[in-house]
């Protein structure tokens, strides 16, 4: 059996993968939403402090009470989850290194309540800016 589309459906066909790589690309499609049904909040970031995707985040930026390398603050916009008893976990995106995670106020994100900080760094720990994805369950 063969099939055969018109001109028309082709070029709409292509039109729309064209737009839809696009916005994979530039991270548009990503940063809208996260696929995380069982969990509260989580954001997927770059190693520049780019939100990729998110669930229940506003922001991520990097330590303001530091200038060291591998420092991010994540801020959660859901008000009823609170950070200090909440089960958060972290791992790295495709890198080798270490991360830590912290729900209680910190003085590198500027003892904000709301926001988690996470430490980075290389495998032979030393401070390092790498991707990575975060949790709150």
């Amino acid at each position: 059996m063969r099939f055969s589309a018109s001109p028309t459906s082709r070029v709409v066909a292509l039109a729309l993968g064209a737009v839809t790589t696009l916005a994979a690309l530039s991270g548009t499609a990503a940063a809208a939403g996260m696929d995380a049904p069982y969990a509260r909040a989580a954001a997927k970031v770059s190693g520049t402090a780019s939100l990729l995707g998110s669930k229940n985040v506003d922001a991520v930026t990097r330590g303001t009470g530091t200038n060291q390398a591998g420092v991010y603050c994540v801020k959660v916009s859901d008000s009823n989850i609170d950070l200090t008893s909440a089960a958060i976990v972290a791992t790295l995106n495709n890198s080798r290194g270490e991360i830590t995670a912290i729900g209680a106020p910190h003085g590198y994100c500027g003892g904000a309540t709301d926001t988690i900080t996470i430490v980075t760094s290389d495998s032979s720990g030393n401070s390092a800016d790498r991707p990575f994805t975060v949790a709150v369950l």
